[in-house]
């Protein structure tokens, strides 16, 4: 558990110091990282989307939303991010929810976490986790400078999330192969790249509803070892 517990405290810190130096930057300096993030985003997503059967990860996006929609997760975890908002958060914060949901889903979505969750679990190595808590932070610091503090909350998803494939890791072990791996970053990357275009403001997507799509890989590599 240890790299579960690094993980979420760099997003934490490294988020509140971005937003603290952010409310420091000019307007100008803001609205322009605003406007380069997505391409970093979008180039993180394209990588990956790469990755796995192509039939499994549309199958993945399609019922994952589904479910998603069915579950109505984006509106529970909205309500979440407003419960959060009235607590802890000067209600001017406008960016406070999509700074949550958004790097919620970066920091989530990607088979890195399930790796790491796996080897952290079964073998004790906390190595892929402790690398993935260098590369969040270093997002939650850059995204926080825009976003602001909505970013370093969302270390409590990603403890959360991770914490339960570290417990379910043993379980999760033989299911996890090279072609689930692949065909959960594939599902992950598409998933980022909807991340990239709602952040652009070219599409309106309810990002939380697709979270189910990154178990899709998963359930069906479940099945296939049973048949």
């Amino acid at each position: 558990m240890l790299g579960v517990f690094v993980n979420a405290i760099s997003v934490l810190v490294l988020g509140l110091f971005g937003s603290f130096v952010g409310d420091k930057f000019p307007k100008n300096i803001q609205e322009s990282i605003m406007k380069f993030l997505p391409v970093c985003v979008l180039i993180i997503g394209v990588r990956s989307s790469l990755e796995g059967e192509i039939i499994v990860v549309i199958i993945s996006i399609v019922l994952g939303v589904a479910i998603g929609e069915l579950l109505k997760i984006d509106d529970k975890l909205n309500n979440f991010t407003d419960f959060i908002k009235s607590k802890f958060i000067n209600s001017e914060d406008t960016r406070f929810s999509e700074g949550f949901i958004t790097t919620s889903l970066i920091f989530c979505v990607g088979s890195m976490g399930i790796l790491g969750c796996i080897d952290a679990g079964v073998k004790g190595d906390n190595d892929i986790l402790f690398a993935k808590a260098v590369m969040d932070g270093l997002t939650a610091f850059f995204f926080a400078t825009t976003f602001g503090k909505g970013v370093s909350f969302s270390a409590i998803p990603v403890f959360i999330y991770q914490a339960i494939l570290v417990f379910l890791s043993g379980f999760l072990l033989p299911v996890f192969t090279q072609e689930v791996a692949a065909n959960l970053s594939g599902t992950g990357g598409v998933m980022i790249i909807a991340i990239c275009l709602y952040m652009l403001k070219l599409v309106d997507f309810k990002l939380a509803n697709s979270t189910p799509a990154i178990f899709i890989p998963v359930i069906y590599g479940l099945i296939l070892k049973f048949i």
